[in-house]
C-alpha cells in the first residue's frame, strides 16, 4: 500500500511515544517556528491481549493513522531509562510494530530520538533540559495541559518539521 506523495505541500510529521500498554501520538505540520499540532491522542492496547495480539493491534492502528493523516515522516521518542525488564521489551515490540507499519505504508522515513536529540533538532545544544527551560512551547496551543507522554509525542513530531 503506497502512500500518496505530499510534495509541494507542508510536511506532516507523526510523533510517537510508546509504553508497554499504550501508544501516544501527535500529528504536526507547519514550521519549526510555528508548528501546527493537528491531533494528539493516546490509544490503549485492549486488556487481555497476548503480546502478538498487542503488536498486531498497534500495527493496524499505526497504519490507520498514517493513512488518515498522510504522514511523511515518523519520529519515535526512545526509551531513556536504565531498566531493561519486561515493560521495556513490550515497549520495544510496539515501537517495532510502528516501524513495520511505516515500511508497509510506503517506506516512510522513521527516526528514533532521545530528548537531547530532539532538543538539538529544535535548535538547542543537545541538552534535554532545554526542552523545558528554553523552548517556547507557547506556540503550541494548550501544551502545558498535555500529559508527559503527549508532550513527548508533540516534541518528537515538532523536531522533524522544517
Amino acid at each position: 500500500m503506497a502512500q500518496t506523495s505530499n510534495k509541494g505541500a507542508e510536511m506532516i510529521a507523526l510523533g510517537i511515544r510508546c509504553s508497554n500498554k499504550d501508544l501516544t501520538y501527535a500529528v504536526s505540520s507547519g514550521t519549526r517556528n510555528k508548528p501546527n499540532i493537528q491531533t494528539v491522542e493516546t490509544l490503549t492496547v485492549p486488556k487481555g491481549f497476548k503480546e502478538p495480539e498487542s503488536i498486531d493491534w498497534v500495527y493496524r492502528e499505526a497504519t490507520g493513522i498514517i493513512a488518515k493523516h498522510g504522514i511523511d515522516i515518523i519520529v519515535i521518542k526512545k526509551f531513556e531509562g536504565k531498566s531493561r525488564g519486561q515493560a521495556f521489551s513490550d515497549r520495544v515490540s510496539l515501537e517495532a510494530a510502528v516501524m513495520l507499519s511505516a515500511w508497509h505504508s510506503g517506506q516512510i522515513p522513521i527516526f528514533k530520538k532521545v530528548k537531547s536529540t530532539i532538543a538539538k533538532d529544535l535548535g538547542f545544544k543537545g541538552r534535554a533540559r532545554y526542552l523545558s527551560t528554553q523552548l517556547d512551547t507557547s506556540v503550541v496551543q494548550g501544551y502545558d495541559d498535555f500529559d508527559a507522554k503527549s508532550k513527548d509525542a508533540i516534541l518528537a513530531a515538532w523536531s522533524e518539521i522544517k
